[in-house]
């Protein structure tokens, strides 16, 4: 081709031999001499203390797979005329429709502009400036250049903040699901390390570290770290205590949330300083940290609520058979110690160690002079008495909450036995849901240690000697079993409940 490009250089600037990543610019020309004198005339060029990095396409269809390859081209120098007349419009089209990069700059160069004319070209395609190679000289080359990277490099920030922006988004939704104090901090830490971690903004090797400030000890929330003292803490997390605020300092961070019941401190290491984006994102994510930790301390308010409404019905329930009160409570930790043990999710555990009271919810259900019978009931006062698990479940059922389902099936299923001799519905084996299974044994292993109304407690050896000659008959024979693996922890409980019998003996 005839295209011939006039470069006036302003000073005889030689080539750098080992350039350092810098902006990349891409020279797409099918003459070889384009390539060399822009290479020469923009060598020493920098833009916000970074150099430019060169990409050579001699032809469009080279220029479309080194596009394809690299999407990260700030600048494209783009000739008309190569191919055909139109490969570089071709080029354009690729690039903005095809590959859907809206942030390369595109410049057309080009020595025949009766081809494309300017007008036409400008307002059919997406470019940003048309230039004849004829005008362009060596300082013209250069404020093209420095105007083409300005308008990337902004172009860039706004879609980091945007992205990020969508980050602080989606780990704000992720924390927000969180309901546990510890299930909130492992989300926190996990979507802090993402937020961090962007495209333009890489921090590999992040150390995270979160404390709960309690009488000015620094309580580690995950395992794996030991307490701290806050007078033995490093600078930036006594900082942020005095401060009263969140610290950032070089490669390092503390994020301050604090709340009526919770005091935490997120210290997070990284490998270099934080960007301006980075504090910016964070200080955002942190404000939606601290939102979410107020939902947290709403939920244990109302779950503290819920489990004290629970443990008062309980007790009224079994202080008017004039047994201990205490007795819902030592139920409710066996029920949670065996879910723990049977690996359930902490969060399940709970659930229905709290609905687990509600087992003999429907004795309200029966006559005083059947449930404080001292004595032994009639054939036809058993069958009475018996009643009571069928109305506590339908006290509880049709109920949305799933506390109140679960209590349902508790008191509805905790008289049934293994071998499918039990009540209200004969159920047996693995046909009985867990819940009742594990209320049945904890209930009988507190009730017979415990005094009653008539009764004495049991020794310990003849409780154990009865649920062992019930494995597979009463009790759900690997519930037994966990029991004696772990009897310790089950005396534990009872010693630290301990309850004074209120009836007549």
């Amino acid at each position: 081709m005839d295209d011939q490009i006039l470069i006036i250089d302003d000073d005889d600037l030689p080539l750098l031999d080992n350039q350092q990543a810098g902006w990349k610019v891409m020279i797409v020309d099918d003459e070889p001499e384009v390539h060399r004198i822009t290479k020469i005339t923009l060598s020493k060029f920098e833009f916000d203390n970074k150099p430019i990095e060169f990409l050579h396409a001699y032809s469009a269809a080279q220029a479309k797979e080194l596009l394809a390859q690299t999407p990260d081209v700030a600048l494209l120098l783009l000739d008309v005329v190569m191919e055909v007349d139109h490969a570089g419009l071709d080029v354009v089209k690729f690039v903005r429709e095809d590959l859907q990069n809206k942030m390369v700059r595109i410049v057309l160069r080009t020595g025949q502009p009766g081809q494309a004319p300017e007008d036409d070209v400008v307002t059919n395609y997406d470019i940003n400036d048309y230039k004849d190679k004829t005008e362009l000289t060596s300082q013209k080359l250069r404020t093209l250049l420095r105007a083409s990277l300005r308008s990337y490099r902004d172009i860039r920030t706004l879609e980091s903040n945007r992205q990020g922006l969508e980050k602080v988004i989606e780990a704000s939704k992720g924390i927000f699901e969180k309901r546990s104090l510890r299930q909130f901090v492992e989300g926190a830490q996990e979507q802090l390390d993402a937020l961090i971690n962007q495209e333009e903004s890489q921090i590999y090797d992040v150390k995270q570290f979160t404390y709960e400030v309690r009488d000015q000890i620094l309580e580690p929330l995950l395992p794996g770290h030991p307490s701290v003292r806050l007078v033995d803490a490093p600078l930036i997390l006594r900082q942020a205590m005095a401060n009263r605020a969140t610290v950032y300092d070089g490669n390092q961070m503390v994020l301050y949330c604090r709340n009526p019941r919770h005091h935490l401190l997120f210290h997070i290491e990284t490998t270099r300083h934080l960007s301006q984006m980075d504090t910016g994102l964070l200080s955002l994510f942190t404000e939606n940290i601290i939102v979410a930790l107020e939902n947290i301390r709403l939920n244990e308010v109302i779950a503290d609520n819920q489990r004290e409404i629970i443990y008062r019905i309980g007790e009224l329930v079994e202080t008017r058979s004039k047994e201990s009160g205490l007795h819902v409570k030592r139920v409710a930790l066996y029920t949670e110690l065996f879910c723990l043990l049977l690996g359930m999710s902490e969060e399940q555990s709970e659930l229905i160690k709290r609905a687990s009271p509600l087992h003999d919810i429907g004795k309200v259900g029966i006559p005083d002079a059947i449930l404080h019978k001292p004595g032994k009931l009639t054939p036809e006062e058993w069958e009475i008495m018996k009643t009571h698990a069928q109305l506590g479940q339908d006290m509880l059922s049709g109920s949305d909450l799933a506390l109140f389902q679960i209590g349902a099936t508790i008191a509805g299923n905790h008289h049934e036995k293994w071998n499918g001799s039990g009540y209200p519905r004969g159920l047996k084996g693995d046909s009985i849901p867990l819940e009742g299974r594990v209320v049945a044994l904890a209930d009988v292993f507190d009730a017979l240690g415990s005094d009653r109304c008539y009764k004495k407690a049991w020794p310990l050896d003849k409780v154990l000697a009865l649920i062992e000659e019930e494995k597979g008959q009463h009790f759900d024979p690997q519930l037994v079993d966990l029991m004696l693996a772990n009897l310790d922890k089950f005396l534990k409980i009872r010693d630290q409940h301990k309850d004074i019998y209120v009836g007549d003996h």
